[in-house]
């Protein structure tokens, strides 16, 4: 019994294709219950139980939506000549893997509703978007600027949101109006730029289906346009404010230490650094402060406040070390070549004097 459960979650897993988004949508989440919970003042080690029911709640949405999207994309993947996991699943076993999702994110649905009727509508939110997104006759994926708030909203937006909303909850505390306006900002405008940067990796194969996503229809120059100089800068304000009204000294020097490898990988690895377009060696700048540096730097600052969240760290750690460390390895990388190369200056200097 216990074999052919665990033989479920693996193939659920596999079709899901949760490895391929596990860090890039959960460690900026968790981000944001940490920024909110030391804008609260709250200690977040007091939270670990219910920010892991959250992380549940969402992995079974974010399921949901890998699901639905490659089963309803079977027909434009093969008119592109892409492969899709989903392609070769029966209907009966998709039905099955679907309703297992459908029954979970009905029983968090319940559980969210107790937290609060708004908060519950956040987690909706994101299953109501998302099958608007993927399922006909709807298919907002299709209907160009439409298909891209759809995505932005919930892959980041409705999550976002409800995170943020859960932690105030939960530590009994209302948020000030700007941090909900600059959380909110960050993360629809965050989504914007990264679905538009994936249509435009996109773009020849959605050409070939005749998809008409935003960029198909909007054009490569006016889809960049969009995502550089509108959703950008919105995002880079709205995260600017957030570090500012944390009022906490690590994120800060962590996007200080982002800044500077982001210098590492211009001047020194000839890296092309992008805002949405793609490119040949590119660096997406921001995504990886999100996902590394940003929850790293918030767990320190909150265990210097209450050592008990430095067990939040190791909780943290546990779950997303793995795909972090990929990142550990460049920053020693980073870190060497930037030694070797002062050495070799210094060297130089004072055999010249």
């Amino acid at each position: 019994m216990a074999g052919s459960a665990t033989h479920f979650l693996r193939r659920l897993a596999s079709v899901a294709r949760i490895t391929e988004w596990w860090r890039y949508k959960f460690a900026p989440i968790l981000a944001t219950c940490f920024a909110t919970a030391l804008l609260s003042h709250f200690s977040i080690w007091t939270l670990s139980g219910r920010l892991l029911l959250l992380l549940l709640a969402l992995t079974v949405a974010a399921t949901y939506v890998s699901l639905l999207n490659d089963w309803t994309d079977r027909a434009d993947d093969a008119a592109a000549g892409k492969s899709n996991r989903m392609a070769d699943v029966p209907a009966g076993r998709f039905a099955a893997l679907l309703g297992t999702c459908l029954a979970a994110g009905a029983g968090f649905m319940a559980y969210f509703w107790r937290e609060g009727g708004a908060v519950c509508l956040l987690y909706l939110g994101t299953w109501v978007v998302y099958t608007l997104y993927s399922l006909p006759p709807f298919r907002l994926k299709g209907r160009g600027l439409a298909g891209v708030l759809a995505d932005a909203a919930g892959a980041h937006f409705f999550p976002q949101v409800l995170a943020m909303s859960l932690v105030s909850c939960w530590a009994g505390r209302a948020l000030p109006v700007l941090w909900v306006a600059a959380v909110s900002i960050w993360a629809l405008s965050s989504g914007i730029r990264n679905i538009i940067w994936h249509q435009l990796s996109d773009a020849a194969n959605d050409a070939q289906a005749g998809i008409r996503t935003f960029v198909t229809g909007f054009g490569i120059a006016g889809a960049r346009r969009v995502a550089e100089w509108l959703a950008f800068p919105l995002e880079l304000l709205a995260l600017l404010i957030m570090l500012f009204m944390g009022a906490h000294l690590a994120p800060v020097l962590a996007f200080g230490l982002y800044g500077g490898l982001v210098l590492v990988r211009l001047l020194l690895w000839k890296m092309t650094l992008v805002v949405a377009q793609p490119g040949p060696e590119p660096h997406i700048l921001l995504n990886e402060y999100y996902e590394f540096f940003y929850p790293l730097a918030l767990l320190l600052a909150a265990w210097h406040q209450c050592p008990a969240d430095g067990f939040s760290l190791a909780w943290f750690i546990g779950l997303f070390g793995y795909s972090m460390w990929p990142t550990v390895r460049i920053l020693f990388k980073a870190f060497w070549q930037v030694v070797s190369l002062l050495g070799v200056e210094a060297r130089t200097y004072f055999t010249q004097r």
